[in-house]
């Protein structure tokens, strides 16, 4: 599974109940925002589950349930909700 749908990808990190994450991916395009993708690929996970390459990127993100302070201060979470929110609302 060298790249998986992003329905399949979303449906996945979607089981994981939190709305940060998917707004992350959403938001993902490769360069100011990294997705699930770029972490598979960065750890070479490209032919991995699609369970594993979303529990990369959750591991990447997030300490102790919440996203990393680094992360965080990156995103403007309330444009990702303005721009991807009905998505996200979608899988959750």
């Amino acid at each position: 599974m060298s790249n998986p749908p992003d329905d399949a990808l979303l449906t996945e990190l979607a089981t994981y109940q939190n709305r940060k994450l998917l707004l992350w991916q959403l938001a993902a395009d490769g360069r100011s925002f990294c997705g699930i993708q770029f972490i598979a690929r960065e750890r070479d996970l490209q032919d991995a589950s699609i369970g594993e390459q979303v529990q990369a990127f959750v591991d990447d993100i997030l300490s102790d349930g919440e996203v990393r302070p680094e992360y965080d201060a990156m995103a403007d979470w309330e444009a990702l909700e303005a721009n991807h929110g009905d998505t996200a609302d979608q899988y959750l």
